[in-house]
């Protein structure tokens, strides 16, 4: 029986500032291997799920980033635990907009993953992979379908503009979902709005699914959109 050698790929990030990248990482739980003055600026960082290169490229627009990496963890939540504690640690809270942020993990079709962005833009999707696949919603309707398109934008493509487009063309029409369907759509507006810093709105569908009245077994399908809710809700405070 023949053992097969892989190789491993390191990705080779660009930065505006390596000192920024660093103590970003370093927050984050990661050691510095690595770093390089002349003849140009470079450096290295590691993590027990994976290694990063980092070059200057001072005319960067974190915003217009394009660089990612997927990162298959075995558990997911574990190092997400790991990063937003280590982050709180260092910066006060849990960077969730703007750059550096880390998203909350969410369970799309093929796996569930949350997202590491860098002050320089630069993105991990870090996953564990499902063991079978996982519907988003179980439902068959022109809702359900527009809510699966919103929520996939939102959480596995990180574009809330656009999720927030998608999912209110359909939101007249939330009367003919069920109701914890409903009520992951109120969630999910919500947390687009306050990805987008547009409280008003998001307050707005905070109100829509807490009017909502659940079934004890209702509300345990949609246990993580409460819990998501209540983060939303005192995120809002602060507003």
């Amino acid at each position: 029986m023949s053992t097969k050698s892989f190789g491993t790929a390191i990705p080779i990030f660009p930065s505006k500032s390596i000192d920024e990248q660093l103590d970003f990482y370093q927050a984050a739980g990661f050691e510095v291997t690595y770093r390089q003055a002349k003849p140009n600026l470079y450096a290295c960082v590691r993590h027990r799920i994976v290694e990063l290169h980092f070059f200057v490229l001072r005319p960067l627009d974190p915003a217009k980033s394009y660089s990612m990496c997927y990162v298959h963890v075995p558990d997911v939540d574990a190092v997400y635990k790991e990063f937003s504690e280590n982050l709180k640690t260092a910066y006060g809270k849990i960077p969730a907009k703007g750059f550096p942020r880390i998203s909350k993990p969410s369970d799309l079709t093929e796996d569930r993953r949350f997202h590491l962005i860098d002050p320089a833009g630069n993105r991990l999707l870090i996953g564990t992979k499902h063991t079978v696949t996982k519907l988003i919603t179980k439902e068959t309707s022109k809702f359900s379908s527009a809510f699966e398109t919103s929520y996939r934008l939102m959480y596995a493509k990180d574009e809330p503009a656009a999720a927030a487009k998608v999912l209110d063309c359909v939101l007249s029409i939330a009367e003919e979902a069920s109701a914890t369907l409903r009520y992951r759509a109120y969630v999910l507006r919500a947390d687009i709005a306050f990805s987008m810093d547009e409280w008003t709105i998001a307050n707005a569908f905070v109100q829509e699914a807490e009017r909502m009245a659940l079934s004890d077994s209702e509300l345990g399908d949609v246990a993580e959109e409460c819990e998501r809710l209540k983060e939303i809700k005192a995120h809002s405070l602060h507003g």
